[in-house]
């Protein structure tokens, strides 16, 4: 069965196509937006795969190339790891500079925190003393309204006993004028 090139849709709505031969995959192309990209991404695939040559690198002639090749890789890969190493010791730097910084401002809020609950306590106290001078004086001017009444009071009561005493001549006068008018009729 010969090989052959089949066009699928995948789940994310992109389009892409492999080189199947006897049920294998052998080639998978990326993902492409649309159809019409696909095919014509298959169509250049087709073109450059049937005018290519082999490119046998192992021989000895090709495998000092490949050497060099790999060489500079190397050196291109250790400067990668060198720079990643560096940007990793950067970061650490600045992940425990952040964490100094940020033990600083815990450390300052516990302060202010501190500070603040001392600040609260003392004006609790300060209110609290100034409630019971509040109260104090409080009961001091109940104290005078009671004396006031107590003496308002017995002013009254003493003015009604005076004036008990005054009308209590008057009702005597009266009885006897009425007992002499009575007396005087009668004779």
């Amino acid at each position: 069965m010969p090989a052959k090139f089949v066009l699928k849709k995948g789940r994310s709505g992109k389009y892409t196509f492999t080189l199947e031969n006897n049920g294998q995959e052998m080639l998978k192309s990326s993902d492409h937006p649309n159809l019409r990209a696909a095919k014509l991404a298959l169509a250049a695939v087709q073109r450059a795969a049937s005018g290519a040559e082999v490119d046998d690198r192992t021989s000895a002639p090709a495998a000092k190339k490949t050497a060099r090749k790999t060489a500079g890789r190397k050196t291109a890969a250790k400067k990668t790891t060198a720079r990643k190493t560096a940007g990793r010791k950067m970061a650490a730097k600045k992940t425990t500079a952040r964490k100094t910084a940020a033990k600083k401002t815990t450390a300052r809020k516990t302060a202010a925190k501190r500070t603040t609950a001392a600040k609260k306590t003392t004006t609790r106290k300060t209110a609290a003393k100034k409630t019971t001078a509040r109260k104090s004086t409080a009961r001091k001017t109940t104290a005078r309204k009671t004396t006031a009444r107590k003496t308002a009071a017995k002013r009254t009561t003493a003015a009604k006993k005076t004036t008990a005493r005054k009308t209590a001549p008057r009702k005597t006068t009266a009885r006897k004028r009425t007992a002499k008018k009575a007396a005087a009729t009668a004779s």
